[in-house]
């Protein structure tokens, strides 16, 4: 299944690169990376490793009730958690920081994990409140030279509503986590969920008729520990369910959103000054909504089409468009992958140690 939904994410990446290239005069897409003011664009950075650092206060917000964890060791991590997602496939970035984190801070890795699905709910109703504002902005100013399409639309509909229903989930979990524990534990003894000591000898006796040795080792969680991992799982939720961290989290949500608008903003400024703050705005919603789409790793070909395509509402040709895309694309992912190496280096990691310390977690999780 992982092997398929890669593969998956290169086809649509390169169809999104061919779509994102049609019709447009490389020479022009040249010349506009030749007109670009690099002073500009290297303010640009501040705001883009800000971005970083204010994810780690809002990352330490969302491990409530517990506190004092240290910002410096979280925004290594997510360091870390952006180089791996930009390198490697199916998100592991995510999961790496769910494990690294405990390394460091007296953190729970599922709570940790739940955390992280909290934190890209928040983002998603940042994008989708993002996104219809730069839209509002765009209707009502001077710059608009189209119609908004209605798969954006239909896009940031989906996206917010999903986004609030997964909240209203997260509520319901945490309030009636007592329920919701003892309802799995009745399901489970229903089913009669097999034991590890019936699943290690069958995974043993699968593994010899089919001379597949991986398969003896192949992880599983009795009933008991299937319960307590569900209950750490929703441990992880209280902070974005508090009432009394709800609107600091949306704050400093927005606060993130708008620090990383500016940097998209910023950029553009460098290809064309009298862009208006909406269309960095614009940039930054489209393409985070856009990242649900399977693709490739750093989602390369997504990212430079749906930019295109969002300047174009701007009023920006396709060549600057393109070019800008191409350029701001470039600088994300090359800081973060320089940010993420300064990560590992003050973690003392190499990717050797990142694999097989998830590996263990895992093994010792289930």
């Amino acid at each position: 299944m992982k092997k398929a939904r890669f593969w998956i994410g290169i086809i649509i990446s390169i169809v999104a690169l061919i779509v994102a290239f049609r019709q447009v005069d490389l020479i022009g897409v040249w010349e506009a990376l030749a007109g670009v003011n690099y002073w500009i664009l290297a303010a640009s950075l501040l705001p883009l490793v800000l971005f970083l650092v204010l994810r780690a206060f809002r990352w330490r917000l969302l491990f409530y009730p517990q506190t004092g964890l240290r910002i410096v060791n979280l925004t290594a991590v997510i360091s870390i958690g952006y180089l791996l997602s930009n390198i490697f496939p199916a998100r592991l970035g995510d999961v790496a920081r769910a494990y690294l984190i405990g390394d460091t801070e007296d953190v729970s890795r599922t709570a940790a994990f739940s955390t992280i699905v909290a934190e890209r709910v928040l983002d998603a109703l940042s994008a989708v409140g993002g996104f219809f504002l730069a839209m509002l902005l765009l209707s009502t100013g001077q710059e608009s030279s189209a119609a908004v399409p209605d798969w954006m639309l239909r896009s940031g509909l989906i996206v917010g509503g999903a986004a609030v229903v997964a909240v209203v989930l997260f509520v319901v979990l945490v309030r009636r986590r007592e329920w919701t524990l003892g309802l799995l534990d009745r399901l489970l003894r229903l089913v009669h969920w097999p034991t590890c000591e019936t699943m290690e000898a069958f995974w043993g006796r699968a593994a010899e008729r089919t001379r597949l040795r991986f398969l003896s080792r192949l992880p599983w969680a009795d009933r008991e520990r299937l319960v307590e991992l569900a209950g750490s799982f929703i441990e992880g939720f209280q902070g974005i369910t508090s009432p009394q961290l709800g609107l600091p989290l949306l704050l400093w949500s927005a606060l993130i959103w708008g620090v990383i608008a500016v940097y998209y903003w910023l950029v553009l400024v460098a290809f064309a000054p009298g862009q208006p703050f909406a269309a960095g705005l614009a940039v930054t919603s489209v393409t985070a909504l856009g990242m649900t789409v399977p693709s490739s790793p750093g989602y390369i070909g997504v990212f430079e089409l749906l930019t295109r395509e969002t300047l174009v509402l701007f009023g920006m040709a396709a060549e600057p468009a393109l070019s800008y895309a191409l350029l701001a694309h470039a600088v994300v992912y090359f800081v973060y992958i320089l940010l993420g190496l300064a990560g590992m280096v003050r973690q003392n990691l190499s990717y050797a140690e990142i694999q097989q310390r998830i590996a263990a977690e895992a093994q010792e999780t289930t």
